[in-house]
């Protein structure tokens, strides 16, 4: 259990929290929530000691590891990335090697009894942590998060910034602390790898505490709700979505409330002030002066958080037809990406790109920025279509030595002072904050400011990948309700399946060098994706049944795989003896000292391991084309 008690934390420029107190018990899956600048991390950074408090203490019961994923990570490794990840169970590595010396102490002196109680003292912690079985876990983790076979060998200095993030996710989600930490995990994560994450952490047995602007992967995630307001904790039971209920049913009550003191004090300050100077009064008068004293003032709610107020400038009518790929191929070096792909975009269209890592999302959106060549086909636009792009790595895409100002006023040089202020603060950028450097804005302020940047000036083609990455939830849904209403055509990229299902109107899947069209929402094409599932399945049934019923030349072929199932179940219980076998000769004190021996059975056992699986799966093939 983590408390909280009476917590104090200041900053020059603010009061984060003041008296707050909160508990987390063990096995908690909660979700943090609040503007950004509200001290979501800094309660994070508290538990885990990189930050103070001013006053109040953080205490925290029992022996327990605690796991933190921050925003951004710092630390270098020329690691492969399995190696690294496996680093973080370093106990394995070091029991091999005390393993491998005593077994060497051993066959120097096979008479030592208290060696050999020694080594089956690390065997038996060795198998304690699973360490047999230690690398397809990480494998597992590494996978679920994109990684292929080849990155997983790949030295981890090689990957960029989000794939480092990747990494780091996976080497907490491989050590399995007690208490995981987790500061806007999905920000680095495709659909496919966010869908694995949601379905892992449904599993996950300690405690949670995540801080992220997704609701949908709120709601499959957590079941309580912190809310930082007013300097302190609310608590909220369920999911995000049970608490945006809850707290618009708190704001009318709080609201209610107040009125009702309102009026209250406004009656006590008239009684006052009508019976003060009479003596036959005086008792009751000084009574209500002492009730208005020690009065607990309910402050006015709070309807609205400040967000971004987003208005998108509408272009022109375009052509039809805004642009159209023609047998277009895209490859880096023998990496094919896109291999005769045909696609037309047209006029008005709000496209959402979806597809497995690697398949060519970002790729697809840069041939239609310009930023990379086609190798093959062609790409026609409409006569006088006009484009902007909004980069995923807006830091890079940005004059890290320019101000705020300098950035919109030097790309839309007809504003006037007063228009490129006035535009800035429908962004929250006033005051002296537009004089700030690119250089040493925060992720949710470079992401406003490339969006400010992009929508300044009109465009028939609005181009954005992954436009939500770190804005707020109020601020997303300024943005969704603003690209909603725009009247030109859009393509995006975004793992906010919220998002997806408010602005699009197309899903285009991208998979296999080719592209398919979902004529519909995210939540449509999950829909279309499950009964394609089903119907293949079903296709695959009644193929079975036709090819039964309609192919008497295939009987000998039948027969033949009638004869092989009838040896699967023998197979495999043959399979599970040597198993056994094997498990009962590393379990056999008389080779502890042998390590090459061990090192053979342990080779022997994962090629009967491998077999085993296949002789199932081929079980189970042979079970379904015979139904």
């Amino acid at each position: 259990m983590i408390q909280f008690n009476s917590i104090t934390k200041t900053f020059p420029d603010k009061v984060l929290f003041r008296d707050m107190n909160l508990v987390i018990q063990d096995g908690a899956r909660i979700g943090l929530v609040g503007p950004n600048g509200s001290g979501k991390t800094t309660i994070m950074r508290l538990i885990i000691g990189e930050d103070e408090a001013d006053a109040g203490s953080v205490q925290i019961e029992g022996k327990v590891s605690i796991g933190y994923l921050p925003q951004e990570i710092n630390f270098e490794s020329r690691k492969p990335v399995l190696a690294e990840v496996l680093s973080e169970i370093p106990e394995i590595s070091e029991l091999e090697e005390k393993i491998l010396l005593i077994s060497e102490q051993i066959a120097a002196q096979p008479e030592d009894q208290s060696l050999l109680a020694k080594l089956g003292a690390l065997q038996t912690k060795f198998e304690q942590l699973d360490g047999w079985s230690i690398e397809s876990k990480a494998k597992k983790v590494l996978g679920g998060l994109g990684f292929t076979p080849d990155q997983m060998l790949t030295p981890f200095e090689s990957f960029s910034g989000g794939w480092r993030m990747r990494i780091a996710l996976a080497k907490l989600l491989f050590r399995e602390p007690d208490i995981l930490l987790l500061d806007e995990p999905t920000n680095h994560l495709d659909l496919e790898s966010l869908l694995w994450l949601e379905s892992f952490l449904a599993e996950w047995k300690g405690t949670i505490l995540l801080i992220s602007h997704d609701r949908t992967f709120l709601d499959k995630t957590i079941d309580q709700i912190m809310e930082i307001h007013h300097n302190q904790i609310q608590n909220y039971k369920g999911n995000y979505s049970h608490y945006v209920e809850e707290k618009e049913l708190r704001v009318v009550q709080q609201e209610a409330a107040y009125k009702n003191q309102v009026k209250f004090i406004a009656e006590t300050e008239r009684f006052i002030e009508r019976f003060r100077y009479k003596d036959s009064k005086a008792k009751q008068v000084q009574s209500r002066i002492k009730a208005l004293e020690k009065l607990d003032r309910i402050p006015p709610p709070e309807k609205y958080q400040q967000a971004i107020k987003l208005r998108i400038p509408q272009p022109g009518r375009s052509a039809r037809i805004v642009a159209e790929f023609k047998h277009t191929s895209k490859s880096y070096g023998s990496n094919q990406v896109f291999d005769s792909m045909d696609f037309l975009l047209e006029r008005g269209k709000k496209i959402g790109l979806v597809g497995p890592n690697g398949a060519g999302k970002s790729t697809f959106m840069k041939m239609l920025a310009g930023v990379e060549k086609l190798s093959g086909g062609e790409l026609k636009w409409g006569e006088g279509v006009t484009r902007s792009y909004f980069a995923q790595h807006q830091f890079e895409a940005l004059d890290p030595e320019k101000s705020i100002y300098e950035v919109v006023a030097g790309h839309v040089r007809t504003w006037t002072v007063t228009e490129v202020r006035t535009y800035l603060g429908s962004f929250l950028f006033s005051g002296d904050a537009i004089d700030k450097k690119t250089m040493v804005l925060s992720g949710g302020e470079i992401s406003r400011l490339a969006l400010a940047k992009m929508l300044a000036i009109p465009s028939h083609l609005i181009l954005l990948d992954e436009p939500t990455n770190h804005l707020d939830i109020r601020s997303r849904d300024v943005v969704q309700h603003a690209i909603s209403s725009f009247t030109g055509t859009m393509v995006c990229i975004s793992h906010d399946r919220h998002f997806l299902n408010t602005v699009t109107d197309t899903i285009v899947e991208i998979r296999n060098g080719g592209v398919k069209l979902y004529p519909g929402n995210y939540e449509y094409y999950e829909w279309r994706k499950a009964r394609e599932a089903r119907e293949s399945t079903d296709t695959k049934t009644q193929d079975s049944a036709s090819q039964r019923a309609a192919a008497p030349a295939d009987h000998a072929e039948r027969r033949k795989q009638a004869n092989r199932l009838k040896k699967l179940p023998g197979l495999i219980k043959g399979c599970e003896a040597q198993i056994s076998e094997v498990d009962s000769t590393l379990n056999d004190p008389g080779i502890s000292s042998d390590h090459n021996a061990i090192q053979v059975a342990l080779e022997k056992k994962s090629q009967l391991e491998e077999q085993y699986l296949e002789l199932l799966q081929e079980l189970e093939e042979l079970q379904t084309s015979l139904a």
